[in-house]
C-alpha cells in the first residue's frame, strides 16, 4: 500500500459508515488513540492493529501491512496460505502434522509472517495444500502446482510423513517399494504373435 496507516484505517472505516466513536467502542480502544492514528500522530502497536482489524472484519495482515510492518509479497503469501488450506478443509494442526511444522508456526505464517520459509518448507507447503511455489511466493496467480516427480521428491534427505521424519532405512525400503510397484504397474508393450513357419511344398 501506498497510503500511511492513519488514511487507511479511515478509509476502512468510512466504508462501514462508522464514526470514530464507533470504531473506539468496537475496538474496546479510545477516541483519542483512534484520532491520533487516522491524524498520523500515532503509529499502532501490534497488539492494538489486532483489535482493529478483528472490529472491521478485515485480514490481519493487510493492517500489519499499512502500517509498515510486512511487505506486500509476505501479506498475500499469509493470505493464500490460509486460504488454499481452508479451501481443502484442513486444519492447522493437520497441515503443520504433514509439513513438519509447529501449529504455532504455521499460524504466524498465515496471520503476521515477518520473513519467508525456508525453500524446502514452501515446497512442502506447496505439496500439501496442491498448489505451486511461484503461487504462494506471489510469482505466479495460477494455484494449480505443476506436474512434481515423485523421485525428486523422494531424493530429499529428509522427508516426514504425518510429522515423523523418516529413517535412512525406510526412505530406501519406500523408494525401492514404489520403484518395484510402478515397474510391475507398467504397461508392458505387446508381444507379436510367433510367426508359422510357411507350409512347404
Amino acid at each position: 500500500m501506498n497510503e500511511d496507516v492513519g488514511s487507511w484505517l479511515r478509509k476502512v472505516r468510512l466504508e462501514k459508515r462508522w464514526t470514530q466513536r464507533m470504531l473506539a467502542a468496537r475496538a474496546g480502544l479510545s477516541l483519542g488513540y483512534i484520532s491520533s492514528v487516522e491524524n498520523g500522530k500515532r503509529k499502532p502497536k501490534t497488539s492494538s492493529l489486532a483489535a482493529l482489524a478483528q472490529a472491521l472484519d478485515v485480514p490481519y495482515a493487510q493492517a500489519l501491512q499499512a502500517s509498515g510492518y510486512l511487505n506486500e509479497s509476505l501479506v498475500l503469501f499469509a493470505h493464500r496460505l490460509r486460504t488454499a488450506r481452508t479451501h481443502l478443509g484442513l486444519t492447522a494442526d493437520e497441515v503443520a502434522s504433514q509439513c513438519g511444522l509447529s501449529t504455532k508456526t504455521l499460524e504466524r505464517w498465515e496471520s503476521s509472517p515477518k520473513e519467508w520459509p525456508a525453500e524446502q518448507t514452501l515446497q512442502r507447503l506447496a505439496a500439501v495444500l496442491s498448489v505451486s511455489v511461484d503461487y504462494l511466493r506471489s510469482k505466479s496467480d495460477t494455484a494449480m502446482a505443476q506436474s512434481v516427480d515423485l523421485h525428486q521428491i523422494l531424493e530429499q534427505p529428509d522427508l516426514t510423513y504425518h510429522g515423523v521424519k523418516l529413517t535412512p532405512e525406510q526412505l530406501t525400503f519406500v523408494r525401492d517399494f514404489l520403484k518395484g510397484v510402478i515397474q510391475l504397474s507398467a504397461p508392458k508393450s505387446p508381444t507379436s504373435p510367433p510367426k508359422r513357419a510357411k507350409d512347404r511344398k
